[in-house]
């Protein structure tokens, strides 16, 4: 396996798993996946971001497919729900570029994840037991806001369902855009008292001081 692929007039670098869900398989409110490759002064390969496709052939064209997305690393970010068709993703959390920026929700979870790194064991099941919390929060969400999605449907106010849903994906962003900010700054002070625990230290601090990214690493 190499970093990246190739085809005659094409290269890319694969950064995503992809999990997609069948009607009947696991219900998408169990314990998603998480298998993260991490970052690592030996291998290229790393987990940009992941996302679980839900297809459900038996629903109207608004709710027939549902994408939960990561911003980073599964193991430690939190997934967030959107519709294919309908509503639209919020546009703080389409703020970034390819260098830090303090005001953008990718950059907070992307800050989360490489703090999670400095000392993973200390860190990241704090991190984990919010998220874990918030998901289980979307997935009942989830059922409240797409029933009744569905019966406006039926009714034929496809209008006001596409409303209801575009209220459910503002809302759960907005959750995740302030628990972000919150853990940029609580997991920075615990990091400070349980010390780091990483051996590619120097790797981390290069590729960090090339994105701009303020981290605790000297």
């Amino acid at each position: 396996m190499t970093n990246y692929t190739s085809l005659q007039h094409t290269k890319w670098e694969c950064k995503y798993h992809v999990v997609f869900i069948p009607k009947y398989r696991r219900k998408i409110g169990d314990r998603i996946s998480r298998r993260c490759l991490h970052d690592s002064a030996r291998s290229g390969y790393r987990t940009a971001a992941s996302f679980v496709a839900h297809l459900r052939a038996d629903m109207p064209s608004l709710l027939r497919q549902v994408y939960w997305a990561s911003f980073a690393n599964p193991c430690c970010s939190l997934f967030k729900p959107s519709y294919l068709n309908g509503p639209t993703v919020p546009d703080t959390c389409a703020n970034g570029t390819s260098t830090y920026s303090p005001d953008s929700p990718y950059w907070w979870a992307k800050r989360v994840r490489l703090l999670c790194d400095l000392n993973y064991r200390a860190l990241n099941p704090t991190v984990r037991g919010i998220f874990d919390l918030t998901e289980e929060w979307e997935f009942q969400l989830q059922s409240t806001y797409e029933a009744e999605a569905l019966r406006l449907i039926q009714e034929g106010e496809q209008v006001a369902a596409t409303e209801l849903l575009q209220k459910f994906i503002d809302g759960n962003c907005a959750r995740a855009e302030r628990e972000y900010k919150l853990l940029n700054e609580t997991v920075t002070t615990m990091l400070e008292t349980v010390g780091i625990e990483y051996l590619y230290v120097d790797y981390l601090k290069g590729w960090t001081t090339k994105k701009n990214v303020p981290l605790p690493v000297q």
